[in-house]
C-alpha cells in the first residue's frame, strides 16, 4: 500500500514517516500500561495529592462550610444569570417581531389576496395583440382591393344578377364558402334519418316480442340484482332438487317401516302366565300332602293316595312342560327384538328426513319470499319466473341503448335541421335571385348551388376580360380568407381563456400584471421577514405580542434585582472564604495540586495532539488511496496503455506487489520492467492520481524534462497524453528538447530564451 501511496499522494513517504515519529514521541508521554512515563506517572500521583490536600482542609469545618454555601450561591447566581440573558434574548426578539409586524400584516394580506387568485397566461395576450396587429394591417388592404375592384366594376357591363353578387360579395362569399360543408350535413342528415328508422323498427320488435308497454318498460336489473336473483334460482333450484329427494326417501321409509311391523308381528313370543310356575309348583306340594295323608289313613280312606298321586304327577308334568318352554323362548325373543330395534332405527330415521324436509320447505318458502321481495324491488311481477326475468334482461338493455341511441341521433338531427335552415335562412336577402328556399333540404341546395355555378361563371367571365379585375378580386378573397382565419384565431384564444370579448382578455391581462407585483412584492417581505415569519405566524396579534414584550420586561427587571442581591451574597461568601484559607500547609498542598492539574492537563494535551495528527495523516492518506484507488488504477491503466502505445493493457495491484500485463498476456513485475517503461508508468500513476483529486484540490502538473529518458516514440505518446490532460489541469512543461515545439499549437508554448533577452532589452 506504501508504494502506491508514495507514487498517489505528493511526499506521502515523508508523512508515513512523520506519522511514525509523532506516534513514538506519544507513546513517550502515555502508553495504556506504562509506569515510567510523564503522564502515567503524574495520573497515579494525583489522587495521593488529592487526599493530603483534603486532609489539610478537613480541620477547617467552618471552611468548608463556607465553601459549599459559597458553590452552591455562585450556582444560583450563574442560573439567575442564565435567566436573566434568555430574558433579555426573549425580549430583544419580541421587540424585533413589534417591529417587524406592519411587514407581516402586509405579508398576511398578500398571501390571502394570491391564494384566492387565479394565474393568467400573458403569452394568451401577446399572441390576440400580435393577431390584432396583422389584422388590422390586412384589413386595411382588403378596404384598398375593394376600392380597386369597384372602380373596375364601374367601367365594365354587368347582368343585374352580378351586380348584386358584387354588392353582398362580403356576405356570399362566406355563404359560398360553405356550401359544399352544407352539402355534407344534408347527407349526414338523410343517413342518419334511416338510421334512427331502422333503430325504432328494432325497438319496435322488441317491444312487440315481449309483450312491453313501450312507455312502461320494466327496469333493467342492476349487476348486483342480477347477481341476486341468478344466486336465488341456483338455491331454489338445489333446495327444490333436495326437497324432492327427501320426499322420495320418506316414501321408501314408510315402506320399509310397513314391512318391518309385519316382521316384528311375526316374530313376537307368546306370553306364558307367571303363575303357570307357581301351579305346577302347588299341585305338587298339594299331591305330596295327599299322599302321605292317604298313606297313614286305614282302610277305604287309603283311596285318598291316589288322588294325591295324580295331583303330584300333574305338578310334575306341568313343571317339564314349563321348562321345555323356557327352552324354546330365548330365539325367538333374541329375534323379535333385533327386529324392534330395526323398526326403531327406521322410525328415527324417519323422523330426522321428516325434520330435514320440512326445513327444506321453510328454506325454500323463504328463498321464494326473499325473490318475489328482489323482483318487486326491481319492478317485475313477483309470480315471474326468475329464469325469464333475468332472460329478458339483453332485450331490456338494448332497448335501453336504442332509447339512448335514438334520443342522441334525434337531438342531433335537430341541431343539423337548426344549421341548415339557418343556412337557408341566410339567403333570404337574395330572394330574387336565388329564389325562396322553402322546400326540401336537397332542393334547397340545388337552388343555392345553381346561384353560385350562375355567379362563378360570371366571375370567371369577367377575370378573363379584364387581367386587373381578377388580380384584385383574388387578393379580396385571399385578404377575406386571411382575416377570417385571424378572427377565428382570435376567438379561439379567447376561449383557450374561457373568455369572449377583447375587453375580457384586458382585464385578465391587467389582473395578471397586478397578482405578480403584489408576488414580488410578498416574496421580498418574506425574504425580510426570514426566520421570524413563523413566531409572527404563531401570534395571534400585535396586541398579544405587546402584551408578552410587557411581561418579559417586567421578569427581567425582577431577574436583575435578585442577581444583584445574589452577586453581594457571593462577594460576602468570597470574603469570609479568603479570611479561613490562612493555613500554610493546606495553601502549599493545594497549590501543588493545581500545578499537577496543570501538568497533567499540558500532557495529556500534547498525547491528545499527537495522536490526533497521526489519525489524520493515516485518514488522509487512506482517503487519498483506497476510496480513489479503482478508479484511479483505472485511469492510470489507459494512460499506461497511451505511454506505451498499447504493449501494456493492464495494471495490477495488491497490498505487497504490483504487475503489469502485456499484450501478449505476459505479467511483469515493476522491477523487471526498462528504466523508460518503468517512468511510464510513474508518469502513468501520477498523472492519474492529479486527475482524481481534481474534485478536491486541482493540482497543476509541473515538469521540468522529465521525459529524456524517452526514446522518440515514448516522448510523442507522452506529449499527446499531455495535451489531453491540459483539458482539465494547468500543465507546465519546461524541456530543452527542440521537438516538443512541433507537438504543441504556437499560443502553448514559450521560448524563455527570448523572453529572457525582451525583458532585458
Amino acid at each position: 500500500m506504501q508504494h502506491l501511496l508514495t507514487i498517489g499522494a505528493v511526499g506521502s513517504h515523508e508523512w508515513l514517516y512523520f506519522a511514525k515519529e509523532l506516534d513514538k514521541d506519544s507513546q513517550k508521554i502515555f502508553k495504556p500500561s506504562g509506569r515510567k512515563w510523564p503522564l502515567n506517572v503524574a495520573l497515579k500521583n494525583y489522587p495521593d495529592l488529592v487526599q493530603s490536600v483534603n486532609e489539610a482542609s478537613r480541620g477547617y469545618q467552618e471552611y468548608e462550610t463556607n465553601a459549599r454555601l459559597l458553590q452552591s450561591t455562585v450556582a444560583t447566581m450563574r442560573e439567575q444569570q442564565k435567566q436573566v440573558a434568555e430574558r433579555k434574548q426573549r425580549q430583544v426578539h419580541l421587540q424585533q417581531l413589534l417591529d417587524r409586524w406592519p411587514s407581516y400584516a402586509e405579508w398576511q394580506t398578500l398571501q390571502n389576496y394570491l391564494e384566492k387568485a387565479t394565474s393568467f397566461d400573458l403569452t394568451i395576450d401577446e399572441q390576440y395583440q400580435a393577431l390584432v396587429v396583422e389584422r388590422e394591417r390586412n384589413a386595411k388592404a382588403l378596404a384598398e382591393a375593394q376600392a380597386a375592384v369597384a372602380t373596375v366594376q364601374e367601367t365594365l357591363d354587368q347582368t343585374g344578377e352580378f351586380r348584386f353578387y358584387q354588392a353582398n360579395q362580403e356576405k356570399l362569399a362566406p355563404l359560398f364558402e360553405q356550401l359544399n360543408e352544407q352539402q355534407k350535413q344534408v347527407q349526414l342528415l338523410g343517413l342518419q334519418e334511416t338510421q334512427s328508422a331502422q333503430l325504432a323498427g328494432e325497438k319496435a320488435q322488441l317491444v312487440a316480442q315481449y309483450q312491453w308497454q313501450a312507455d312502461e318498460l320494466p327496469n333493467p336489473l342492476t349487476d348486483e340484482q342480477r347477481t341476486q336473483l341468478e344466486q336465488a334460482e341456483i338455491e331454489i333450484n338445489e333446495a327444490t332438487t333436495t326437497s324432492q329427494v327427501l320426499t322420495k326417501q320418506l316414501a321408501d321409509l314408510e315402506a320399509q317401516l310397513a314391512t318391518q311391523n309385519a316382521a316384528v308381528s311375526q316374530v313376537e313370543p307368546q306370553e306364558t302366565p307367571l303363575n303357570n310356575g307357581r301351579l305346577s309348583q302347588l299341585s305338587m306340594l298339594i299331591g305330596a300332602v295327599v299322599f302321605m295323608i292317604g298313606f297313614f289313613l286305614p282302610g277305604v280312606l287309603k283311596g285318598i293316595v291316589v288322588v294325591g298321586l295324580a295331583a303330584l304327577g300333574y305338578g310334575g308334568y306341568k313343571t317339564w312342560l314349563n321348562k321345555q318352554t323356557a327352552q324354546g323362548q330365548p330365539a325367538q325373543k333374541e329375534a323379535w327384538q333385533q327386529a324392534l330395534a330395526k323398526l326403531d332405527v327406521l322410525q328415527a330415521e324417519k323422523q330426522t328426513k321428516a325434520a330435514a324436509l320440512q326445513t327444506q320447505q321453510a328454506r325454500l318458502q323463504t328463498m321464494h319470499e326473499q325473490s318475489a321481495t328482489l323482483l318487486g324491488q326491481a319492478g317485475y311481477e313477483t309470480a315471474m319466473p326468475i329464469s325469464q326475468v333475468i332472460g329478458m334482461q339483453h332485450a331490456l338493455s338494448r332497448m335501453t341503448q336504442l332509447a339512448t341511441t335514438l334520443k342522441r341521433q334525434q337531438a342531433a338531427n335537430q341541431t343539423l335541421e337548426a344549421a341548415l335552415n339557418t343556412y337557408w335562412d341566410a339567403f333570404d336577402f337574395a330572394r330574387d335571385w336565388v329564389g325562396p328556399l322553402q322546400g326540401s333540404h336537397e332542393e334547397n341546395l340545388a337552388q343555392v348551388s345553381q346561384f353560385k355555378a350562375r355567379i362563378t361563371q360570371l366571375t370567371q367571365d369577367l377575370a378573363q376580360s379584364n387581367e386587373s379585375y381578377r388580380y384584385y378580386q383574388q387578393q379580396v378573397s385571399r385578404l377575406t380568407a386571411t382575416i377570417q382565419k385571424q378572427e377565428a384565431a382570435q376567438t379561439a384564444l379567447l376561449a383557450k381563456a374561457n373568455l369572449t370579448t377583447a375587453a375580457e382578455l384586458a382585464n385578465c391581462v391587467a389582473n395578471e400584471q397586478q397578482r405578480r407585483a403584489n408576488e414580488q412584492r410578498q416574496a421580498d417581505l418574506k425574504r425580510q421577514l426570514a426566520t421570524d415569519l413563523p413566531a409572527l405566524q404563531a401570534s395571534d396579534s400585535q396586541e398579544q405580542l405587546r402584551q408578552q414584550a410587557a411581561q418579559i420586561t417586567e421578569q427581567v427587571a425582577s431577574l436583575t434585582d435578585q442577581l444583584q442581591e445574589q452577586q453581594q451574597v457571593v462577594a460576602q461568601l468570597r470574603v469570609t472564604q479568603a479570611q479561613l484559607v490562612d493555613n500554610d500547609r493546606y495553601q502549599q498542598q493545594r497549590q501543588l495540586q493545581l500545578q499537577e492539574q496543570a501538568k497533567i492537563t499540558d500532557l495529556a494535551q500534547e498525547w491528545l495532539a499527537k495522536q490526533l495528527a497521526v489519525d489524520w495523516i493515516q485518514a488522509t492518506l487512506k482517503a487519498a488511496s483506497q476510496e480513489r484507488f479503482p478508479r484511479l488504477l483505472e485511469k492510470a491503466t489507459q494512460y499506461f496503455a497511451i505511454l506505451t502505445q498499447n504493449r501494456y493493457i493492464k495494471i495490477n495491484f495488491d497490498e505487497t506487489l504490483m504487475t503489469v500485463l502485456r499484450a501478449d498476456q505476459v505479467l511483469f513485475e515493476v522491477g523487471e520492467l526498462s528504466q523508460g517503461t518503468a517512468e511510464q508508468l510513474y508518469i502513468a500513476l501520477r498523472f492519474a492520481f492529479a486527475e482524481e483529486v481534481a474534485d478536491v484540490v486541482s493540482l497543476p502538473l509541473l515538469i521540468d524534462d522529465g521525459f529524456v529518458n524517452f526514446d522518440d516514440q515514448r516522448q510523442v505518446a507522452v506529449w499527446t497524453l499531455l495535451q489531453k490532460l491540459s483539458e482539465a489541469n494547468q500543465v507546465i512543461y519546461l524541456t530543452a528538447n527542440p521537438r516538443a515545439k512541433d507537438y504543441f499549437e504556437a499560443d502553448h508554448w514559450l521560448n524563455l530564451a527570448e523572453v529572457g533577452i525582451e525583458h532585458d532589452s
